[in-house]
């Protein structure tokens, strides 16, 4: 019998070797408080090890922000310094300046100036994705925070993701046994996807196509976990204390904080709700876009609970937590960020001098 040549022979082995090392990664643990801001990582796959570079491993990083929100402006630039990560500035917009002739069809006469406005800076970035030819790009809004071991949990999500949507639609899969599968050729976080919706204010989840992480110490315990209705119980309270789920497909998201789109999706994002229609918030419009509701074809969107990114907030009165709501008249005793235990925004004072023993927002219960 004809034996193969032996350059097969050792592509085969070397993808093999590759893949192995790859799947390997998910041993290495998110609780890790050494090296979490560095821009390599020990993977051994140089894909994967882009996650741990100032952008994440996306090719740009954009934050909306209104230009007189200084204190916005000034709070995400520190945060991301201490983080190792670098960012370019989208003007946030005031919906009275966007002009009634610019926008799409659409009952959107119920819609408030501060909607109209959010809309439009969010398709701003996104036009300059799409402009610019960025192959990916995460996209975030200015009170957005983050723990401490973002980039490791970045990679994992990667992991998770990269199985999920290799594997059957109906797949559960355990990280901690996730099948051997191909490296991504083009982003860390797979070929195929539309948009990471990585910062939210709470999804469901759905019945199948789950990654599930137990034992994710950065994970708070059940009960501290929130959503945007601060009474209901979080989807995961069906889970034990500290498991984080990826998701292939999100399920009813809330909040546009942070996510992620590449350019594939950028142009589809741009077109459908720029052009075609607006009638609803643009995180409403957003989950319809890629669950495929409201007219709208399904879009490849993969999410993660507990999110990784949430929304800072200050001490102090609650009128300066959005320019989008009504206005809050409460005082807030101190600074909190939800569902983040090791919080960058919360925890500035020790990075400043190298100090790893961090302060945790929600310590277990003894």
């Amino acid at each position: 019998m004809k034996q193969p040549p032996w350059r097969y022979v050792v592509a085969a082995v070397a993808f093999f070797g590759l893949a192995v090392v790859f799947l390997a990664t998910q041993h290495s643990s998110s609780s890790e408080q050494q090296d979490v801001f560095t821009t390599t990582s020990h993977t051994g796959i140089g894909i994967l090890d882009n996650i741990f570079n100032t952008t994440l491993g996306f090719e740009k990083i954009l934050a909306i922000s209104l230009p007189e929100r200084t204190d916005r402006r000034d709070g995400l630039i520190i945060a991301s310094a201490v983080s190792n990560i670098e960012f370019d500035f989208v003007d946030g917009v005031h919906g009275d300046t966007v002009m009634d002739k610019t926008l799409p069809p659409g009952d959107h006469g119920h819609l408030p100036n501060s909607s109209i406005g959010s809309w439009r800076a969010h398709l701003n970035a996104v036009a300059e994705v799409v402009h610019k030819n960025y192959t990916s790009a995460l996209i975030m809004e200015d009170d957005a925070d983050w723990d401490v071991r973002l980039k490791p949990l970045l990679r994992d999500f990667a992991l998770s993701y990269n199985a999920l949507a290799r594997g059957p639609d109906a797949a559960i899969l355990d990280f901690n046994g996730l099948p051997l599968t191909q490296p991504p050729s083009v982003s860390p976080y797979g070929d195929d996807w539309d948009l990471l919706w990585l910062g939210h204010c709470g999804m469901q989840l759905p019945i199948h196509g789950l990654a599930i992480h137990h034992n994710d110490v950065s994970v708070p315990e059940t009960k501290h976990l929130r959503s945007w209705d601060i009474i209901e119980n979080t989807p995961l309270a069906i889970y034990p204390p500290h498991t984080r789920v990826v998701m292939r497909q999100v399920n009813m998201p809330v909040c546009s904080l942070v996510y992620a789109i590449s350019q594939s999706g950028a142009r589809k994002l741009l077109y459908s709700l720029s052009l075609r229609k607006f009638d609803s918030p643009y995180d409403v419009m957003l989950r319809a876009w890629c669950q495929g509701s409201d007219g709208n074809e399904a879009h490849v969107c993969p999410g993660v609970l507990p999110q990784l990114f949430d929304h800072y907030r200050r001490a102090g009165s609650k009128t300066v937590d959005s320019d989008i709501s009504e206005p809050n008249q409460e005082v807030r005793e101190k600074e909190e960020t939800l569902n983040i235990r090791w919080s960058v925004r919360l925890n500035m004072g020790k990075l400043f001098k190298g100090d790893t023993n961090y302060d945790d927002q929600y310590p277990d219960t003894p």
